[in-house]
């Protein structure tokens, strides 16, 4: 047996793993170069499943580890029981509180699995570090490998429109089916034409959406603008937003009983839910869900778990539609996800003639290396100047 988390630390009085967590996910975040705390929410994500596992499955606290037990939660994460997946009630997972919960919606993807294992390594590292823990169970494991950047992940336009199209032929007989069909279709068209991370989509508000006015031409324009407490790393952007877009988040407002556009420094969260919040009026407590949706007490959607499902779903209902005639198609759509639409908006933005620093700066990316990635232009570049030296005008094939 591993000893016990040592008598003598630097993390202060804490009262067992679970809290010498917290304090230093409170380390994380004073240190994390964003304000937006994208960080330290992920890292507490994580805890939440390696602390499932750890009462519901292992039965060993994370400052008794040993080799062996890092090794029996890589092969758990690898091949999930069918208990460690959290229950549904209808289309919606069932919340913390119900029965049936646990942090795990889906079988994780080798991906995330090297995410979750690079935050334990962090933990323990941290704990070792700190005196708290003698022995790091994960000394001889390393931090794992980190996710690369696949440029190939991009939602091709044919299949874009195709989820759109499937969205459009929705039997929406009830209110709350209408707002959430376009709430969805608004998440997509927001994510495919601003180029967003997850994070910087549910983290705003709507007042993100500004007019600008331009002096020389006497128009205003809409931008999104991603503020620094959202936005990786605190680098704030602004992005211009397009006709279709502008016109998908009417109908979206418009669908919640929001005037068409927002308003300046509106505080309304971008993305709503047709289920009604508590909410007080006059200091008395709103009861009927018909009198909290006259309010407008919608309840708000504020992490990337939601998001994720949302798209996942609707990408997985045009891939059914599509499963028995194009099965590689309807393979490509299922293995999406909302991050698959920045490389897309990265891709058509070069397409469309922008330039590297110009696509860098929308992507809110430092460095125009990462953006090279995102859109294999740097193999692009390199063919077209091999063309030009050896073959001549380069033609399409």
């Amino acid at each position: 047996m591993v000893p016990a988390p040592q008598p003598d630390h630097a993390l202060g009085p804490v009262d067992d793993d679970w809290d010498a967590a917290e304090v230093w996910l409170r380390s994380v975040a004073r240190k994390s170069r964003s304000s937006s705390g994208v960080t330290a929410a992920t890292y507490r994500f994580h805890l939440a499943k390696l602390r499932w596992y750890c009462e519901n499955v292992r039965r060993v606290t994370p400052s008794r580890w040993s080799l062996q037990d890092v090794e029996a939660f890589k092969d758990f994460l690898a091949d999930l029981p069918a208990d460690a997946l959290c229950a549904r009630n209808g289309m919606r997972h069932v919340g913390s509180d119900e029965a049936g919960y646990t942090p795990f919606r889906v079988q994780p993807a080798a991906g995330s699995r090297s995410d979750i294992e690079r935050f334990v390594h962090a933990m323990f590292k941290a704990w070792h570090g700190t005196g708290y823990i003698r022995i790091n169970p994960m000394a001889l494991e390393g931090a794992g490998t980190r996710r690369s950047i696949n440029a190939r992940r991009a939602v091709d336009v044919n299949l874009y429109e195709l989820v759109l199209e499937t969205m459009e032929k929705e039997e929406l007989d009830k209110p709350a089916a209408r707002q959430t069909n376009l709430r969805d279709r608004f998440i997509l068209v927001a994510l495919r034409e601003l180029g967003l991370r997850a994070s910087e989509l549910v983290g705003s508000m709507m007042g993100a959406f500004q007019q600008i006015p331009d002096t020389k031409t006497k128009r205003h324009y809409w931008v999104f603008h991603v503020s620094g407490s959202v936005a990786k790393g605190g680098k704030e952007r602004w992005v211009p937003v397009t006709r279709t877009l502008l016109k998908v988040l009417e109908d979206y407002r418009v669908a919640f009983d929001l005037p068409p556009q927002p308003g300046i420094d509106e505080t309304t969260a971008l993305l709503l839910s047709p289920q009604t919040q508590a909410v007080k009026i006059a200091g008395k407590t709103v009861r009927q869900a018909s009198d909290r949706r006259f309010f407008g007490a919608w309840q708000e959607l504020t992490t990337r778990q939601y998001l994720y499902a949302i798209v996942k779903n609707r990408l997985k209902a045009t891939a059914d539609r599509l499963r028995k005639d194009e099965p590689v198609l309807a393979d490509r759509l299922e293995q999406a996800s909302p991050h698959w639409f920045r490389h897309t908006f990265a891709k058509a933005a070069l397409l469309q003639g922008q330039s590297m620093r110009e696509v860098a700066n929308l992507l809110g990316h430092k460095s125009m290396d990462t953006t090279m990635v995102y859109t294999n232009q740097d193999a692009l570049d390199s063919v077209r100047a091999y063309e030009r030296e050896n073959m001549g005008p380069a033609s399409e094939t």
